[in-house]
């Protein structure tokens, strides 16, 4: 039997956080899609990848300021999600079995990384650590809650989810 494994972003189905961010919004319908599909799914949601910091704090630096997004986080290292991903692949309970003729079921997982802070917090760790974000290392990392509430207070750290091992001073170390 075929079955359709989706990677998509945790929390981008909350209409808080996909209100605001239209790339969240896509990946929502994307999820919708496929949990409506005729075809057996497992729709991965996963926080932010620990690489997503340092990228996205490059693009809002400009000079010595970084303005970041408040928005709190739990990343998690790329390669513990792909394990997950591969795993929900792989397993021998995906793809879900239909729960009766005709009918698909669909599965959702969620993956998160063991620690929460905001973006701004994590870009400051990589700063003090001797790192740059986005090949920038700006003096002073502020805030400001441009992408809404939703995503400032937690809508992208899923409540029920698979906690990776790697801690984000490893993946600086």
């Amino acid at each position: 039997m075929d079955w359709i494994v989706c990677l998509s972003i945790a929390g981008a189905e909350d209409p808080r956080v996909k209100s605001r961010y239209g790339y969240y919004n896509g990946k929502a319908v994307q999820q919708s899609i496929y949990q409506q599909s005729p075809v057996p799914s497992v729709t991965v949601r996963s926080t932010q990848w620990f690489d997503f910091v340092p990228a996205t704090m490059g693009m809002v630096s400009r000079g010595p300021v970084a303005l970041a997004p408040t928005m709190l986080i739990a990343p998690a290292l790329r390669e513990e999600v792909a394990d997950f991903v591969a795993d929900a692949a792989a397993s021998p309970d995906s793809p879900p079995s239909p729960a009766s003729v005709g009918e698909a079921r669909h599965e959702i997982r969620a993956v998160r990384g063991p620690e929460a802070d905001t973006i701004a917090n994590f870009a400051r760790r990589i700063l003090a650590a001797g790192g740059d974000l986005g090949g920038q290392r700006p003096a002073t990392v502020k805030e400001a809650p441009y992408l809404g509430r939703g995503i400032a207070n937690g809508g992208l750290i899923p409540q029920d989810a698979f906690v990776t091992a790697t801690r984000f001073e490893d993946w600086l170390g």
